[in-house]
């Protein structure tokens, strides 16, 4: 089981450099060279898909195995960590959900003037980095620990 989760944190942070850089110089490629940036995406977005989909089991977990306060206790950093990551995933998965399902439905060209899609792929590939990234360090520390 160590070994999966290694292997787990190790595909979530690969996944959140390659969508964290791709987003920084998708303009410049798309603009300098004859790259096919869209393509690129939608190969990004399954694996996204698939990140999110690991990180929402993992943090799931972490969180219902988080001891939650007493009425006449503080809250602990771990459990506000926990609580945090995991709603955090549940924001980035359902902005994610709502932007892919429409762009598979409607196809590339419903992106074309409507600037709402393209900030919230925005607020995306921003959060979505942060969101795997801690996880998969979580993952990855979990299992050094063990």
């Amino acid at each position: 089981m160590a070994g999966l989760k290694k292997l787990a944190g190790a595909y979530l942070i690969v996944v959140a450099v390659v969508v964290a850089v791709f987003f920084i110089i998708n303009t410049v490629l798309a603009e300098s060279f004859d790259f096919d940036v869209v393509t690129t995406w939608y190969v990004l977005d399954v694996l996204m898909l698939i990140g999110l989909v690991v990180a929402l089991i993992y943090n799931f977990a972490a969180k219902r195995e988080a001891t939650r306060p007493g009425p006449d206790e503080a809250v602990t950093r771990q459990y506000l960590e926990v609580n945090v990551i995991f709603y955090a995933t549940v924001v980035v998965t359902i902005l994610f959900l709502h932007n892919w399902l429409a762009l598979l439905a409607l196809g590339s060209d419903s992106l074309d003037g409507n600037h709402q899609a393209w900030v919230i792929w925005a607020v995306v590939d921003t959060l979505l980095p942060i969101t795997l990234g801690i996880t998969g360090c979580h993952l990855w520390c979990a299992t050094s620990e063990s």
